[in-house]
């Protein structure tokens, strides 16, 4: 003990360096200068007394207006350290009378005049045990057995099974509690020392029972399926019996310094036990979080700890350092409170004790929900991610609520100082980030979830603009415009933010829009042209011109709408390439994706063909197409025939057409072509062939002399080049 004392004494003269900047500075007068006896207050003159309390009023405004001294600062500080090795010597000067004490404490206990002592003790036996038992019978009879899951469940439902968990392992404790304090107030008879020693002691075994309830309910050592921190089964038992030791050790030793305040050590013995059993338990949560910090850093990330999920590099550098940096925050915490008890500040160790265990907390918490996020983020949409994240942030400011509250900061800030406004506004910039950020978040998961149906809904209609060909079928106006939304929503949830944020940090908002508008209109004289593509993509828009995927021409590039963007637009060309086209630059619009096609298609038959039965053919090839199964539903109109439309120099030419949805006329026409020449073959019907015929007299007949001396050199070259190709090696 004497060791840890000494360790102590030697931590919180290093924390009187930060104890010392909020002790306020000392002011430095002349002797004399200043009455402090009743005898020289009245030797005082009116016009003195008046001049005096005049001063002492505008001592605080001066204080608060004064410019910054270090001189001051170096004093206030001097001063305290001052009065911390003083206090903290007359504390440790007791050292010799705490064993004493001490013993004479526990001697009032055990050896009190009317020795109930030993009876005592039985009763106290006893009524543990009668609690225990009632507990247990009571917990045999509740208990049900849990199938453990087929699936590793969510994060929702792993924190509703500890919570239920917890739940019923505190009604149980409140029912070993009541019959035990119950048993034991109605059979004793003794002192009332012996009732507030073991209500003590019972309040610390309840205390000790709850952490651990908390403790194996959310770490769960002995059912890894519905564990919440990223344990192994090896380092979740650690962790849960490194809570459980260092709560005994905390519990019993203030309740005993408690139990011994009520037995008469007062004063300064009872300052150094109670900094005894505060920097053992300290020493030993450090050790504990030392002891452990493997598993710590493994729930944040470190090593890979996330299992298939990779934790970012940030992250996994600061889940190596955060058990050593907690184990330092301990021990400054406990030195810093000793130190500005000491000085005379309010003893606020229940919120160092909270303020540990929520830094133990909330980083598991916090890396919980990353992880579900990561999780679902494949599987869930966006939805259940955008509510985790929400959910994160949510968490981190009841964090910090809870520990303004713990250390009694003015988070309303009543006051007007700076730390009052400082406090203030940062209040409320943080609510405004917050409220900024889950409309965000809100806007962007309907939009991403609209565009979602959306597409869905094109797929199921068939709608492929990647497969579609010229004038292929885009997808619906909402889907187009539905991008622009989210952008433009996004676009004022921002500045409304940060224009929010700046009124709240005490900025004059309306000279800043004021200033914006002469900044837009500047903008908008030097950049016409800019301002005319904004707008005439707007017009486009709202006249409903194009939608994405659609198909269109622009004149000098055509291709499908692949994106809208504020001020231009991109085409896919069907051979691949990418177009950007500004808006302002649009004279004419051709959309070959709305409402309809028609396609004609011809064919050339001989000049005997039968016109009539070859109408006939064309009539039956149109019902038959219109019952295939991957075309039937594309036609608006039947394949028909338009009869004989042109005569060429080598047959007839027959044409047909089609009426069908956009983007489906050149499936039809590939499966037209086949069905036709299927059809027309069946009916001895041929296509004409492009051919060249040459008249040569028949026999009897007089040749013609001119002709045959033209064709004579010509028939001797072509027999010569067969002869040739006859002799030519293979």
């Amino acid at each position: 003990m004497a060791r840890a004392i000494r360790f102590a004494a030697f931590a919180i003269v290093l924390a009187a360096w930060a104890a010392a900047a909020g002790r306020p500075a000392l002011a430095q007068s002349e002797a004399g200068s200043v009455p402090t006896t009743e005898e020289e207050l009245a030797r005082l003159s009116d016009a003195e007394l008046r001049a005096l309390l005049l001063e002492r009023l505008e001592a605080p405004q001066e204080a608060e207006t004064g410019t910054f001294n270090p001189a001051d600062t170096a004093f206030a500080l001097q001063a305290a350290l001052a009065d911390l090795r003083g206090r903290l010597g007359e504390i440790l000067a007791t050292y010799d009378q705490l064993p004493g004490a001490l013993g004479r404490a526990a001697a009032s206990l055990v050896d009190g005049e009317d020795g109930h002592f030993g009876r005592f003790v039985g009763l106290f036996a006893l009524a543990l045990a009668v609690g225990a038992a009632a507990e247990l019978l009571v917990a045999r009879r509740t208990r049900t057995i849990e199938p453990a899951p087929a699936e590793p469940p969510a994060l929702a439902a792993r924190v509703s099974h500890a919570m239920a968990a917890a739940a019923g392992h505190f009604l149980l404790v409140a029912l070993f509690a009541g019959i035990a304090a119950s048993l034991f107030l109605a059979l004793h008879d003794g002192p009332t020392r012996e009732r507030v020693t073991f209500a003590f002691y019972l309040a610390a075994i309840v205390v000790l029972r709850v952490i651990g309830g908390i403790s194996r309910a959310y770490a769960a050592p002995t059912a890894a399926e519905w564990r919440i921190p990223a344990y192994g089964d090896g380092e979740a038992r650690r962790v849960h019996t490194g809570v459980l030791a260092t709560m005994a050790v905390g519990a019993f030793g203030f309740f005993t310094c408690s139990v011994f305040a009520i037995l008469g050590v007062q004063g300064d013995v009872h300052l150094l036990f109670l900094m005894s059993v505060g920097t053992v338990l300290t020493l030993s949560l450090a050790a504990a979080v030392l002891a452990t910090r493997r598993a710590l850093a493994h729930d944040l990330g470190a090593d890979g700890g996330w299992g298939e999920i990779a934790a970012g590099p940030t992250r996994r550098r600061l889940a190596g350092t955060y058990p050593w940096a907690l184990a330092v925050g301990t021990l400054l915490i406990w030195c810093w409170l000793v130190a500005t008890s000491l000085l005379g500040g309010p003893p606020l160790f229940g919120a160092g004790l909270g303020t540990i265990g929520l830094l133990l907390l909330w980083p598991s918490l916090d890396a919980a929900l990353a992880r579900e996020a990561l999780r679902t983020a494949a599987t869930s949409g966006a939805l259940t991610p955008a509510v985790l994240t929400v959910a994160r942030v949510g968490l981190a400011v009841a964090v910090v609520l809870l520990l303004a509250v713990a250390w009694r900061i003015d988070l309303i800030g009543e006051g007007s100082g700076l730390w009052a406004a400082t406090v203030r506004g940062a209040l409320e910039v943080g609510t405004v980030v917050l409220v900024a950020y889950a409309g965000w978040a809100a806007l962007r998961l309907w939009i991403d979830r609209r565009i979602a149906q959306e597409d869905a809904q094109a797929v199921s209609d068939g709608v492929d603009p990647a497969e579609a060909e010229i004038g292929g079928v885009g997808l619906s106006r909402m889907r187009t415009l539905l991008p622009l939304f989210k952008r433009a929503g996004q676009a004022a949830i921002l500045l409304i933010a940060v224009l929010v944020a700046l009124s709240s940090l005490g900025v004059a908002i309306a000279p800043v829009l004021a200033g914006a508008g002469v900044v837009g209109i500047a903008i908008g004289f030097g950049s016409q042209t800019l301002v005319r593509d904004i707008v005439s993509g707007a017009f486009f828009l709202m006249d409903d011109a194009f939608r994405l995927g659609e198909y269109i021409d622009l004149g000098s590039v055509q291709g499908s709408v692949e994106k809208i963007n504020v001020r231009s637009l991109q085409l896919r060309h069907h051979r691949g390439a990418l177009h950007t086209v500004p808006f302002g630059e649009i004279t004419t619009l051709t959309n070959y994706s709305r409402d309809w096609a028609i396609m004609k298609l011809r064919f050339r038959v001989p000049f005997d063909t039968d016109v009539e039965k070859m109408r006939k053919v064309m009539k039956q090839v149109g019902k038959d197409l219109l019952t295939n199964p991957e075309i039937g539903q594309d036609f608006l109109q039947p394949l028909k025939s338009q009869g004989v439309v042109e005569v060429d120099d080598y047959g007839l030419i027959v044409r047909t057409k089609f009426m069908s949805k956009p983007g489906k006329q050149f499936l039809i026409r590939r499966h037209a072509y086949a069905a036709m020449q299927k059809a027309l073959a069946e009916n001895g019907i041929a296509f004409a062939k492009p051919e060249v015929r040459v008249s040569i007299n028949q026999p009897g007949s007089a040749p013609d002399e001119g002709l045959a001396d033209a064709l004579e050199p010509a028939g001797a070259a072509a027999l010569t080049a067969v002869n040739r190709g006859r002799a030519a090696p293979e």
